[in-house]
C-alpha cells in the first residue's frame, strides 16, 4: 500500500520540477528576445545544459529511489528488531540492498564528468544540439531502471521482514529475490555505461 501511494506522489512532483526547470530556462531567451547576440549565446549553450542536467539527474532520481528504499525496508526492519535484536546484521544487509541503485547513477554520472567535462566546458569542443540531447538520452536507461528498481527491490526486502520473523536462516533466499529486481537497475546501468562511451568516441575523437 505505501509503495503504490509512493511512486505516483513522487513522479507527480517530478512532472512539477521538469515544468519549472523548464521554464527557467526559457526565460534567459524571453528576457532578452531583442538581442539576437545574447539568444544565439544562449542557444548555444543548450546541448551543454542538456548533457549537464541528464548527468545531474542520472544521480538525483536513482539517489531519490535509493533514500526512499532504504527508508522503507527500514521502517520494517525497526520493527523486527524490537522483538528480535539478534537478526540486526541480516536487517541491515536488507537494507542496504535498496541503497545500491544511487551509487550506479553516481558511476555513469562521474564517467560524464570525466570523460567529457574537461573537454566541453573549456570549449575545445562543441557540442551541437543533436549530440547534446544524445547525451541526455544516454542517460535516461540508468535514471528510470534505477529510480524504480530501488522502489520494487524495497517492497521485496520489506515483505522479506515477515519471513525472518519466522525463521532468520530464510536470509539468504530473501536477498536472492531482492537480487532479481536489482538485475534490471544493473542493465540500464550496463546501457548508459556503454551509450556514453560510444558517444565520447564519436564526439571527442
Amino acid at each position: 500500500m505505501l509503495h503504490n501511494i509512493l511512486i505516483p506522489f513522487l513522479f507527480s512532483y517530478m512532472k512539477k520540477y521538469f515544468l519549472l526547470a523548464g521554464t527557467l530556462a526559457l526565460m534567459p531567451a524571453m528576457t532578452f528576445a531583442q538581442d539576437a547576440d545574447v539568444i544565439t549565446s544562449t542557444v548555444s549553450h543548450w546541448p551543454l545544459l542538456a548533457a549537464v542536467l541528464g548527468a545531474a539527474l542520472a544521480t538525483i532520481l536513482p539517489c531519490i529511489g535509493s533514500s526512499i528504499g532504504v527508508s522503507m525496508v527500514g521502517q520494517s526492519g525497526a520493527g523486527l528488531l524490537t522483538e528480535k535484536p539478534d537478526l540486526a546484521g541480516k536487517v541491515i544487509t536488507l537494507a542496504v540492498l535498496p541503497g545500491s541503485q544511487g551509487l550506479y547513477g553516481m558511476v555513469i554520472s562521474l564517467l560524464f564528468v570525466f570523460s567529457f567535462g574537461p573537454s566541453i566546458l573549456d570549449q575545445s569542443v562543441t557540442l551541437s544540439p543533436l549530440q547534446g540531447w544524445a547525451i541526455f538520452g544516454a542517460f535516461l536507461p540508468v535514471m528510470i531502471t534505477c529510480l524504480t528498481s530501488a522502489l520494487y527491490q524495497a517492497k521485496v526486502c520489506s515483505a522479506g521482514m515477515h519471513m525472518l520473523a519466522r525463521d532468520g536462516r530464510l536470509a539468504g533466499r530473501v536477498i536472492t529475490l531482492a537480487a532479481l529486481v536489482e538485475t534490471y537497475a544493473l542493465l540500464g546501468f550496463l546501457i548508459s555505461f556503454f551509450m556514453l562511451n560510444a558517444l565520447q568516441a564519436g564526439i571527442l575523437s
